[in-house]
């Protein structure tokens, strides 16, 4: 095969042999007289398909097609129709190493791409259609911004690797941006938290909601997310600190994280597990979605109106902590993050404290007048 793109000249074998008599000049094509005629001339015809394939596609997209353009188009491999059938056959690999959680999350956010687009192609993926996949996820599912860029970045990882091997030319995200949009979360300010703990150590509740109420101010005072709380065992306390790795990121990096015990903790610690010395700290634990049912409805009892859950025992943790100490770097530590700008969500409250601490210049306003 020889032909021109763009005035270079290309020119590259079929490997596709016949003897000279059997070939015919004019039809470009193996005579007859060749017992595997037919066989050849479809390798030609598949061959000339694929050729014309990427001129067209260029056409199409209204890009420059380059000699270096075209042999990375020509010789791009194709044992997957669509990108969805690319996405199931290395999702496992991608998420090798994460929690059983965030495949379900790859495979949710996934699912999501195929309704959207079920015969979705890797030449189809361009900023545009990410710009309007974006916009779906946005105005017709509803998603906030922030959700919606989390699908977006995992996407993104899918693209990436496609591009990696050679299944697509270039990468769209070059084009696209994510943007790391600062989510709202819950928690309880101090007042909040004591009206938790009064109600908890007056017993206000009921066993089934006192023992919710009790794995609630846990986590507030641990740091804790669920995960990590329900596998936390004695053995791993000491009278000043407990140490563990986070199951989120145990598998790629098993860094052990130490947390400071404070005599709220300790107390608390002890009425759990009573006389027990080893073992688990909560021996059994509710669904985590019963456990936020109840937490919705102890703070409906206890006056407090905000939607709890499991994750803002945490958040409230941080909030508090960066709050009393302004000392981001040990919260850092202590909630067991490889990147600051994981804690940077909780810097509102330093925000705060420079708002509050500049009131003590207003005392010098008379002075200045």
């Amino acid at each position: 095969m020889s032909f021109y793109v763009n005035r270079e000249k290309i020119n590259f074998s079929t490997h596709v042999r016949c003897n000279v008599q059997d070939w015919d000049e004019n039809k470009r094509c193996v005579k007859k007289s060749d017992a595997k005629h037919e066989d050849k001339n479809l390798v030609l015809s598949n061959i000339a398909a694929r050729i014309n394939n990427v001129f067209v596609k260029y056409r199409l997209k209204d890009k420059k097609l380059t000699r270096s353009a075209f042999l990375r188009a020509y010789n791009r491999p194709d044992d997957y129709d669509t990108f969805h059938l690319f996405t199931a056959d290395i999702k496992k690999i991608v998420n090798r190493g994460n929690e059983l959680s965030t495949l379900q999350n790859h495979t949710k956010i996934l699912n999501k791409v195929k309704k959207y687009d079920p015969r979705l192609h890797f030449d189809d993926i361009t900023p545009e259609w990410l710009a309007n996949y974006f916009r779906y996820l946005t105005t017709t599912l509803k998603n906030n911004e922030n959700t919606a860029y989390k699908n977006m970045s995992i996407i993104g990882t899918y693209v990436k690797e496609a591009v990696k091997q050679g299944y697509m030319d270039e990468d769209p995200y070059e084009e696209f941006t994510i943007k790391r949009v600062q989510g709202s979360f819950t928690y309880l300010n101090e007042n909040e938290l004591h009206t938790f703990v009064n109600a908890y150590t007056e017993g206000y509740f009921d066993s089934k909601y006192h023992k919710t109420l009790e794995f609630y101010l846990f986590l507030c005072f641990s740091s804790l997310h669920i995960g990590d709380a329900s596998g936390l065992k004695l053995e791993q306390f000491t009278e000043d600190s407990f140490v563990y790795v986070r199951k989120k990121t145990g598998k790629k990096k098993p860094v052990q994280v130490i947390v400071p015990v404070s005599d709220t903790l300790r107390k608390l610690v002890k009425n759990i597990v009573g006389t027990r010395k080893k073992g688990l700290i909560f021996e059994k634990l509710p669904a985590e979605q019963t456990i936020n049912k109840r937490l919705k409805e102890i703070a409906v009892e206890l006056g407090v109106d905000k939607k709890l859950s499991t994750k803002s025992g945490r958040h409230t943790f941080a909030t508090i902590y960066l709050a009393n100490t302004k000392d981001l770097t040990a919260l850092k530590e202590i909630l067991g993050h490889s990147d600051l700008r994981e804690t940077l969500i909780y810097a509102h409250v330093l925000d705060q404290s420079k708002q509050e601490g500049i009131l003590c210049f207003n005392k010098f306003s008379s002075d200045a007048s």
